[in-house]
């Protein structure tokens, strides 16, 4: 699939960069888990701390923080002309809920010996599947974001502490959201299919997509997948049906995300969609 088209969303970031030589625009709020959109036009080259980021001709770039990230970050954007800006961003601190889960099949929660041959397989595929992460070079985030599911109710948030039959657990890394089995789902952006997973003892069949340039999004529990590993796919695209497999006690969708291996909450995917209200940074 050919990237041609720019969307309304990148039209909107541009607008304000047509008559600037030089000019830095950053959309979101820096604060851990979240995603943050940036464009620096003419720009050379783009550094957060240390680490190099990709861009594309128009001076598109992303970027985020981990769940537990704290502290200043600095923004670096060296221009064509040899001029450069930066930028410190200090995350603002981020409380997290507890969110209690009982009634929870007790093989979900501590697996029996008999599972764990399994278990350390599928982790081997995706270490294996997300070491691809970051060698796509297209940001097919550029037209932006969609809910992968019509209504439905936010029954787990991103980052709260799991207890799971009264044991903590690892923080929750992304949205439930409580809708019917067999709901279609649909790809939040386009992008590349990197596994396309079939029941996987925690995530049951599962869906990971590369978006470009770091950015990937997970959708959990399906009853049936509606694409295959390796597949181009559009944004709005239905890659699978609601289910409840792997570890779920109900029909519910679990959508994550990542950029690189910072965890990330999908909600700042969403909040980006409207980045004329969003901008937090503004050089010109």
């Amino acid at each position: 699939m050919k990237y041609i088209q720019k969307s309304i969303f990148t039209l909107v970031l541009l607008l304000s960069t047509i008559t600037f030589s030089q000019q830095l625009k950053i959309y979101g709020t820096p604060r851990p888990g979240n995603l943050l959109l940036g464009i620096a036009k003419n720009a050379k080259n783009v550094m957060l701390d240390n680490k190099t980021l990709d861009f594309d001709t128009l001076g598109v770039f992303i970027f985020g923080f981990d769940r537990d990230e704290k502290g200043t970050h600095t923004l670096k954007i060296k221009f064509k002309n040899n001029k450069s800006i930066s930028k410190k961003l200090k995350l603002k601190k981020r409380r997290y809920k507890i969110q209690r889960i009982n009634r929870m099949k007790q093989a979900l929660v501590t697996p029996p010996k008999r599972a764990l041959k399994k278990i350390k397989q599928e982790s081997l595929m995706m270490k294996k599947a997300r070491k691809k992460v970051g060698k796509l070079k297209v940001p097919y985030f550029e037209q932006g974001f969609i809910r992968p599911v019509k209504g439905g109710n936010l029954t787990g948030v991103f980052g709260s502490q799991r207890i799971l039959n009264g044991i903590p657990k690892s923080p929750h890394n992304g949205l439930d959201i409580n809708v019917p089995k067999g709901t279609p789902v649909k790809a939040a952006a386009g992008g590349k299919v990197l596994i396309a997973g079939n029941k996987f003892y925690y995530n049951g069949n599962f869906v990971l997509i590369d978006h470009g340039f770091g950015l990937t999004t997970v959708y959990l529990h399906f009853k049936k997948l509606n694409v295959k590993t390796g597949q181009m796919v559009k944004k709005g695209d239905i890659i699978g049906y609601v289910g409840a497999t792997g570890r779920a006690t109900g029909p519910h969708l679990h959508w994550g995300a990542k950029w690189y291996n910072k965890r990330i909450d999908p909600m700042s995917l969403l909040n980006l969609n409207s980045p004329d209200k969003r901008s937090v940074i503004k050089n010109n």
